[in-house]
């Protein structure tokens, strides 16, 4: 479950327009992924979790994700 955690925040990272809420990108990843409401709620807790731990909103650390991936 992790991985797919993970894939979905980086694919909601990667193709979030400039205007759009963190919350409609990782919700269009998880539809494209063909997965359920439960997966949006654990990586939107997750992105949540990550943001908190770094003191950084939502917004910033799925822009950390995208370029720890590019990495």
């Amino acid at each position: 479950m992790e991985d797919t955690i993970e894939s979905i925040l980086v694919e909601a990272a990667r193709t979030k327009q400039r205007k759009e809420s963190v919350e409609r990108a990782v919700g269009r990843a998880v539809r494209r992924m063909g997965k359920d409401y439960s997966v949006y709620i654990a990586a939107m807790s997750e992105l949540r979790e990550l943001a908190s731990s770094t003191k950084t909103t939502v917004d910033e650390a799925l822009e950390k994700l995208q370029e720890r991936e590019q990495e």
